[in-house]
């Protein structure tokens, strides 16, 4: 039975509460009633109160079969009444219904109990899922002057309109239903949501879940369903609010839910609140420290401008994952930071644990080549040579050739100048050496000249000129 149905206890209760206004009614009519058949029905009635409901159906079956062919039609009416009320608490509802409907035939009862019988028929149709049936009957009984029709009638007509997909004609039974229960029915609510939204009243609709969650704040999917409706709307920030509402009242703890709310501060550029709650709820074990979980939380603190939060949590997440793709991107971020040593691991790693497209491992080499010249200091050719086998392995790739090669022409040209510079350097020093040897040569001439005592580095410096003068010249060829 669907939900929408009303409860067969329900029915039982009210088919024999409409049996007890028909003895009370029978009793005063008793001049009516052939008291043989008053009798029976008074036996069968005290059965019925006794809850005896088998024993009071036998009855009424003894009944028909002893003065069936002899009752006028109001006692047969009326038995036929009192017996389809035994089978409802009996649930024998087809019984029930057979009976009922013959009562209704013979048309001889006071109208108040046609009218009744008419109300039970509608509901044993609905218990027994004949919509059309209880529709026809319902629209009979509802068609009556001074019926009193209760909230539940009301829905019961909006979800048989409902089974039989006439969602328009469930609207205004249904609101009447809503407008007349004394407290607000959740059930009712429901219904006219699922109407709503067969019908594509979106504006409607969201009207109605705004209202539903203010009654029932604690049920997750009227918030969940609020949120879609405002994103169908195209108004996102409405939706973001409405999860945000539900997280900050303790609703949302699924792990899906918590991952996209964080994205939602993301998106509508709070990526700090986001990267707090995530981590929030990674540390409390409701989101799983996982690759993908762990690269979110480091694109949210990268987005907040929080980088020194970010690296940490990216390197986790590079540990973690199977191929190099993290690596690569940890060492964009590490470059980013000026922490080259660290970039050149991270873009070591990326290249070594492989998994990277054909664009992100030129641009690994091109990079690592960058952190390792940026280490370099003046002088530092060795470290500029290991810089340059990253350049020639990213002149392999076309992306990258240009740059690797004007790199590598780079790095050429510093180690040409360095070297040029060292031998002006050297030569410098070799003109300055003679030049200051001479200036002592000159004054060790003037110190003996003057007849003073030379020093020993005098007398080594004077005996070398002398040596040098006295070199034998080598002898002209002959012709």
């Amino acid at each position: 039975m669907n939900l929408l149905s009303i409860g067969r206890a329900r029915i039982a209760v009210l088919c024999a509460l409409c049996m007890g206004l028909l003895m009370s009614a029978s009793i005063a009519w008793a001049e009516t009633l052939d008291p043989r058949v008053a009798r029976d029905l008074l036996e069968a009635y005290e059965l019925i109160e006794e809850d005896d409901h088998q024993a009071a159906l036998r009855e009424l079956n003894r009944l028909m079969e002893r003065r069936g062919a002899d009752m006028k039609d109001f006692d047969r009416a009326s038995v036929l009444q009192i017996r389809g009320s035994a089978h409802v608490n009996l649930d024998n509802l087809e019984s029930a219904l057979r009976d009922f409907r013959d009562a209704l035939r013979l048309d001889v009862l006071p109208e108040e109990q046609q009218n009744r019988l008419r109300f039970n028929v509608a509901q044993l149709f609905f218990v027994t899922e004949r919509y059309e049936e209880s529709l026809e009957f319902f629209e009979e009984w509802l068609g009556q002057e001074g019926i009193e029709v209760a909230h539940g009638t009301y829905f019961m007509v909006a979800a048989a309109n409902y089974h039989l997909e006439q969602y328009r004609d469930a609207l205004d039974p249904l609101e009447r239903a809503i407008e007349k229960a004394p407290e607000p029915e959740r059930r009712y609510y429901e219904l006219k949501n699922v109407l709503l939204s067969n019908l594509n009243m979106v504006p409607e609709r969201t009207e109605l879940m705004e209202e539903i969650i203010s009654l029932w704040p604690d049920e997750l999917s009227f918030w969940r369903q609020l949120a879609s409706l405002y994103l169908e709307q195209d108004e996102p920030f409405k939706s973001f609010a409405t999860m945000e509402a539900a997280y900050l009242n303790g609703l949302i703890e699924s792990e899906s839910d918590i991952v996209l709310l964080a994205q939602y501060y993301s998106t509508f550029n709070n990526p700090h609140r986001g990267a707090e709650l995530l981590e929030r709820e990674i540390e409390a074990g409701r989101v799983e420290r996982s690759v993908g979980h762990l690269e979110l939380l480091s694109q949210l603190w990268s987005q907040a401008r929080e980088h020194r939060k970010s690296i940490p949590v990216l390197r986790e997440a590079a540990e973690l994952s199977d191929d190099g793709q993290l690596f690569f991107r940890l060492g964009q971020a590490l470059m980013a930071d000026e922490n080259n040593e660290a970039a050149e691991e991270a873009f070591t790693s990326a290249i070594n644990q492989g998994g990277l497209s054909d664009q992100n491992r030129a641009e690994a080499w091109l990079l690592l080549g960058n952190a390792r010249f940026n280490q370099a200091g003046p002088g530092d050719r060795d470290q500029r040579m290991r810089a340059d086998e990253a350049f020639e392995r990213a002149e392999n790739f076309q992306r990258t050739r240009a740059q690797a090669r004007d790199w590598r022409g780079y790095i050429t040209a510093i180690n040409d100048t360095e070297r040029r510079q060292a031998m002006l350097e050297q030569e410098q020093q070799e003109r300055l050496a003679e030049a200051a040897e001479e200036r002592a040569v000159t004054a060790c001439r003037a110190r003996q000249l003057a007849g003073r005592t030379l020093t020993d580095e005098c007398r080594r410096l004077l005996e070398a000129q002398r040596q040098d003068q006295e070199e034998p010249v080598e002898p002209e060829a002959e012709d």
